[in-house]
């Protein structure tokens, strides 16, 4: 052990200012100077006049062994006596207790006295009057919430008719586009046939239209060439008997000219009748326009066999004319 700091603690133990602080604070302060426990033990034994550890005991009986080996030892410290209590303690102590009590009292009172209150006549009829009030409330609410389901059942069930409405209108305009998408399909394949017949009668068509027109045009050089010489015939009324032979036979091929024109233009509208056998109304009506054969109107046609018999006229007269002259030079 460190007697020097065992020293210092019995001072420090034996101070008045430090006897009357607590035994944990005295304690604390000696293991905060670095002493042990054995020596915070010894000091405070040294301290209140106990015997010290076995130790310094052997040492004081050598220390105070007489020659004849009797030991010394010594008194222990008389026991402090307890203070008495002064009036004025007791009175502080009573007033501090009646003020405790009354506090608790009061506490008591405002925080369990509404439990254990009994309450009065006119008390309970407030209470019913409040609880009437409150019911009454209750109640109009309940009949303002029926109200309002009421409406809103109504409501809901006016909207189910309309929706039931639209959705049967709505199913009528489904079938109706239904039918209209069958009716258009139908129409589709119907036109997507008439095309693909189209497509199969255009290269016929034109090529009969070819062979019609190769025709017409070698029909329309006939015609020139007859109208050529009946021009010719009119400039020249008194031509001899040759060139009147030849008028003669130029005018007796040219009626042949409308027969053979008009016998292509029949056999030319008879073959697009047959092509068109297959074929709607309104294609086959539109074919057999395009593909008629223009000819020769028919007032042409009439002005033109009027010129000839008048030009036949003519020559006929001048030959008779001529033969008459002959006649009587021969008989002179």
């Amino acid at each position: 052990m460190r007697e020097d700091l065992i020293s210092s603690a019995i001072n420090f133990l034996n101070d008045p200012k430090v006897q009357s602080a607590a035994l944990t604070k005295k304690v604390s302060f000696l293991e905060s100077k670095g002493m042990t426990a054995e020596e915070i033990e010894e000091a405070m034994a040294r301290a209140s006049g106990k015997a010290p550890s076995s130790n310094a005991t052997a040492a004081g009986t050598s220390s105070y062994s007489q020659p004849n080996g009797m030991v010394l030892q010594t008194a222990p410290p008389p026991v402090p006596t307890r203070p008495r209590y002064d009036w004025r303690d007791l009175f502080i102590a009573a007033v501090l207790a009646g003020g405790v009590g009354y506090g608790v009292w009061t506490l008591a009172k405002r925080v369990f006295g509404p439990w254990f209150k009994v309450p009065t006549q006119k008390e309970l009829e407030e209470d019913k009057e409040k609880l009437d009030e409150q019911f009454q409330a209750v109640e109009d609410s309940l009949k303002e919430i029926k109200t309002q389901t009421n409406e809103a059942l109504t409501s809901v069930s006016d909207q189910s008719k309309k929706v039931e409405e639209s959705l049967t209108s709505l199913e009528t305009v489904l079938k109706d586009l239904k039918d209209g998408d069958q009716q258009r399909d139908e129409e589709f394949k119907s036109v997507k046939e008439e095309v693909e017949s189209l497509k199969a009668l255009v290269p016929k068509m034109l090529d009969r239209n070819k062979d019609a027109q190769g025709a017409v045009l070698n029909d329309l050089q006939n015609e020139i060439k007859s109208l050529k010489s009946l021009l010719l015939s009119r400039r020249s009324p008194g031509a001899s008997l040759l060139e009147q032979g030849s008028s003669n036979a130029t005018t007796t091929s040219t009626p042949s000219s409308p027969s053979t024109a008009s016998a292509p233009a029949v056999s030319t509208t008879a073959a697009p009748a047959a092509t068109t056998e297959g074929l709607s109304p309104r294609l086959s009506a539109a074919f057999n326009s395009s593909s008629a054969r223009p000819g020769i109107p028919a007032w042409q046609m009439a002005a033109a066999n009027k010129s000839t018999s008048s030009d036949n006229k003519t020559a006929e007269a001048s030959s008779s004319s001529s033969s008459s002259s002959e006649q009587p030079a021969t008989s002179s």
